[in-house]
């Protein structure tokens, strides 16, 4: 499955963390390239911008 993670903040980051280790793919965005750089070594998709993100996501439907 694929998810889409915006806010990677100490809940966030470890959310990610956790559907990486289970086999999800995990498209990630924060306004920090550092948090994004640090998940994409442990195999999440990073995104720079908002639009990348979302452009990178399959699923176009949000919730939220």
């Amino acid at each position: 499955m694929q998810l889409g993670m915006i806010g990677l903040g100490r809940m966030g980051a470890n959310m990610v963390r956790r559907l990486v280790k289970k086999g999800h793919n995990c498209v990630v965005f924060d306004r920090s390239p550092k948090t994004v750089d640090e998940l994409v070594k442990e195999k999440a998709t990073g995104a720079a911008r908002s639009k990348s993100w979302l452009r990178n996501s399959q699923s176009r439907e949000l919730s939220g």
